[in-house]
């Protein structure tokens, strides 16, 4: 289990209100991706089982939490396709369904409340969200379920009003680096300094951008701003078409943030000092070098065609090419 840094005063009002009786039922803990709010409700789970067993076979219970077997604990997330042994594109009814038969069927153990995880409540369907919305109206007694969410907005007004919503901040530098040198080894202080400002303090996205070796690509996808050389768009199209819907859409983040970064730095709406990385400069460069319409324009059109890519499985190399020399 991977220890909570930051996030320190949420947690423990959480925990207050759950040793007073308070706590509400129903809880969104949203805010930007890969900031710890799967680690923070992990966390609270585990000062609950502590506080319930009072160290009496507390092991035992860790153990089957993190094996995903506690009697107690139920994770609601996106399965895989049994066919093509992918992850499917939401959470689906059915699971749901199941969902409601562990809330007022399945045996537990008794002295302990039912907790529930919906990571991510961003992946429920139309169906799947109207099936929890009856849940959430008829909420079980001595059951709390955690929402995590990215992008609250995708969630139905309903839902959001159901529940009781905590937004957690980005990182501060000093906790995202500690997290990072907990799992990266040989991280410059340079390079860690540049992903928090490219990842908005996102260490769930940073880790990931090294698992997957995105940050490989990540030259070459800065030359293609500033160069429209066929053969290096061709290279970079080819080697990102390769990746799968979620090494897809960390990329896809990152090429927002630098959206982001460029325009307010082109708008001089962003201090130079608000960025911590000195690699900032080459963005700088970059935004002298584009107009502020090219900028919002390649913006645009990935915020009107990313759902269809997903939703349609799209070719991504198309998509690619398209986003590099697109200048509406």
């Amino acid at each position: 289990m991977i220890d909570l840094i930051g996030h320190d005063n949420q947690i423990e009002n959480l925990f207050k209100n759950y040793k007073s009786d308070n706590l509400h039922s129903s809880i969104i803990l949203y805010g930007p991706k890969g900031i710890g709010k799967r680690t923070l409700i992990n966390n609270f789970i585990l000062k609950i089982l502590k506080d319930k067993t009072e160290n009496k076979n507390y092991s035992h219970h860790i153990n089957l939490f993190n094996n995903n077997t506690h009697p107690n604990i139920y994770l609601l997330e996106k399965e895989l396709d049994k066919k093509n042994k992918k992850l499917k594109s939401n959470i689906t009814i059915d699971q749901v369904r199941s969902l409601k038969q562990f809330m007022y069927e399945s045996e537990s153990i008794n002295e302990l409340n039912k907790l529930i995880i919906i990571d991510s409540a961003d992946d429920l369907n139309i169906n799947s969200s109207n099936s929890l919305l009856k849940t959430l109206e008829e909420p079980s007694k001595k059951t709390f379920l955690f929402l995590i969410s990215h992008q609250i907005s995708s969630l139905l007004p309903t839902i959001r009003s159901r529940c009781l919503k905590i937004k957690l901040d980005k990182l501060n530098y000093e906790n995202f680096n500690k997290i990072l040198k907990n799992n990266i080894t040989n991280l410059k202080n340079e390079d860690s300094k540049f992903l928090y400002d490219l990842t908005l303090g996102s260490v769930g996205d940073t880790i990931s951008i090294f698992q997957n070796n995105i940050i490989d690509i990540f030259d070459m996808t800065i030359k293609s701003f500033i160069n429209n050389d066929l053969n290096n768009n061709l290279v970079l199209a080819n080697s990102i078409s390769k990746f799968d819907n979620d090494q897809f859409k960390i990329y896809l983040s990152i090429l927002k943030s630098i959206l982001n970064i460029l325009n307010n730095l082109k708008n001089n709406s962003s201090d130079q000092n608000l960025y911590l990385s000195d690699k900032i400069n080459v963005l700088k460069d970059i935004s002298n070098a584009l107009t502020t319409k090219n900028i919002l324009d390649r913006f645009e059109f990935l915020s009107n065609n990313e759902s269809d890519l997903f939703t349609y499985n799209l070719d991504k190399k198309l998509f690619i090419m398209k986003f590099l020399t697109y200048h509406n």
